[in-house]
């Protein structure tokens, strides 16, 4: 029984010996060795340290932002149209919750009109359903099919964009996924190994890229 025990026992620390040579070669010198674990195995954030975040994407910001375009060009159209009203708005969702909860109100329009401007709803606001409050005023709602797309768009643009803010600091193998359940949770996952800084890490993720463009006077000069 012994002796079956010791077989194995050689087989399995060949077999490890194996992998982790294929892994990273036969190193020449204990440096080698080290260099070669150091480039070829990566410590996860168990072993290494680091920084783990959860950050909600605040997918109702997102939801406002879609409405105040829609109002802008419902304007448009309606002066286009010389439909009269009295005025335009939104609501304010103030929390995920609160996301699908959007509303566009459109106020005074003529009884004349009624007409004109449900076919101009219909025809160039398709993701909006219309509904009349009175003879005057209506209410728009975003589709239920529309909201979820849009808040699905809404978190892989984030990931996307804080993979790219996280993929300027040069770190080895981090984690940027969605977490929770799509579709309810709007979370994202961060896991930064090695990264001590979980308050750097997010003022990098939140900066905001502005695009300036400065007159430049005189000129022109030989450099910048």
């Amino acid at each position: 029984m012994r002796k079956n025990l010791t077989g194995r026992t050689v087989v399995i620390v060949v077999t490890i010996l194996v992998c982790i040579f294929g892994i990273i070669g036969f190193p020449k010198s204990k440096a080698e060795l080290m260099e070669n674990l150091h480039n070829h195995i990566r410590l996860g954030l168990d072993l290494k340290g680091g920084s783990h975040l959860v950050l909600q994407v605040q997918v109702q910001d997102a939801v406002k932002t879609e409405a105040d375009q829609a109002i802008e060009r419902m304007k448009d159209e309606m002066r286009k149209q010389n439909i009269d009203y009295a005025g335009i708005d939104r609501n304010d969702p103030a929390t995920v919750e609160e996301a699908d909860k959007i509303q566009i109100s459109v106020k005074g329009v003529p009884v004349g009109k009624t007409s004109v401007f449900r076919s101009m709803v219909s025809e160039r606001f398709p993701t909006w359903t219309l509904t009349p409050v009175n003879s005057t005023d209506y209410r728009l709602d975003m589709r239920p099919s529309e909201l979820v797309t849009l808040k699905r768009d809404t978190v892989e643009r984030s990931i996307q964009t804080i993979s790219n803010r996280i993929n300027q600091l040069g770190l080895t193998e981090p984690t940027v996924q969605q977490y929770g359940q799509a579709g309810t949770d709007f979370e994202i996952l961060v896991e930064l190994p090695g990264v001590d800084d979980p308050a750097r890490v997010r003022d990098i993720m939140q900066t905001t890229a502005q695009l300036e463009i400065d007159d430049v006077k005189e000129g022109p000069f030989p450099s910048r």
